[in-house]
């Protein structure tokens, strides 16, 4: 566990770089409450604390909750999204080992349903001139409102003050521009390269994540089956779209560094628990995941499908471990 956060800090760090110190506020936050909520759950189980506590699980998922929501999001949603994560999702399951769904991804996904509005601005993150001229001070009092009218109103008075217009993730308006037009359309080669520039930090912390998951790969720390599975799905699926049904014209390579998707790969999709417990089962596990990601994303409502085609996968896993069972050595 230790190792995994080690393997996110250049993640975090690249994060931090665009999005300034509100990314770890939100992670301090999902991950403090994350353990609280534990030490409560495990008090109420009977169970032994220390041993529980310090084996870090709870901190990987407050950290992985913190990292997928938005960095403006108000401290309550981190709250609300480690309860689900801890306490539902793990514990009335039967905690650590026991969980049929990754804790992360399901208290993110209860946010997005529940907050839609919140959990989908990410007009900060998309406006790197305007985080620049958000002070500490600022961006504490956009956090910690408690009253969603004093938080859009916040929000609306720095927007005002910044004189720019709101901007869609690139995923996002993927979606919207009806999957015909594309910002990294691969015809004009300015135009791509052009994109490129304008979307550099969520290729750049894709990246980060990337060589995080690289790291844990050469220590065998998570298998590399779910990862390649994964990344190598939502390739093939993109490069079908992108060489006969063009329906975006969306360049293969460019979908593996938007949104949340290095993060995914390395990190949340490879949880040992919640995955296939057979090296078929891991490589179908990965598969099943990219192109739930690719049909979500280009046909769903969602620009980003990671925690929604996670906890699907995650549903199948049983059956998995069933079809793709090792025949016993002498049967």
């Amino acid at each position: 566990m230790l190792l995994v956060v080690l393997a996110m800090i250049p993640g975090i760090i690249m994060e931090c770089y665009y999005f300034t110190i509100a990314v770890l506020i939100q992670i301090f936050l999902s991950s403090i409450t994350s353990v609280i909520f534990e030490i409560i759950i495990l008090k109420l189980r009977k169970k032994n604390i220390y041993i529980n506590i310090f084996d870090y699980s709870a901190i990987v998922s407050g950290i992985l909750l913190g990292l997928s929501v938005p960095a403006f999001s108000p401290w309550w949603i981190s709250v609300i999204g480690s309860f689900f994560s801890i306490v539902v999702t793990k514990h009335l399951y039967g905690g650590l080992g026991n969980n049929i769904f990754n804790p992360a991804m399901s208290g993110y996904a209860i946010l997005l349903i529940s907050f839609p509005a919140i959990m989908t601005n990410w007009s900060f993150q998309n406006n790197l001139n305007v985080i620049d001229t958000l002070s500490i001070k600022n961006i504490i009092s956009i956090i910690f409102f408690t009253n969603l009218k004093d938080y859009f109103e916040t929000l609306s008075q720095f927007f005002n003050l910044s004189f720019f217009i709101t901007q869609a993730t690139p995923l996002e308006q993927i979606r919207i521009d009806n999957r015909n037009i594309s910002i990294f359309h691969f015809t004009d080669f300015s135009i791509f390269f052009e994109n490129i520039l304008i979307y550099r930090h969520w290729i750049l912390i894709n990246i980060s994540f990337l060589v995080g998951g690289l790291f844990l790969l050469t220590k065998k720390i998570i298998c590399w089956r779910i990862s390649l599975g994964f990344l190598f799905s939502i390739f093939f699926c993109y490069s079908l779209d992108f060489l006969f049904f063009e329906k975006n014209k969306l360049f293969p390579l460019i979908p593996l560094f938007l949104g949340n998707t290095m993060i995914g790969a390395f990190f949340i999709s490879t949880d040992p628990i919640t995955t296939s417990i057979t090296k078929i089962g891991r490589i179908i596990f990965g598969l099943v995941i990219g192109t739930l990601i690719w049909i979500i994303r280009v046909f769903g409502g969602y620009p980003d499908a990671i925690s929604f085609s996670i906890l699907l996968a995650n549903s199948v896993v049983p059956l998995l471990d069933f079809y793709t069972r090792t025949r016993i050595y002498g049967k």
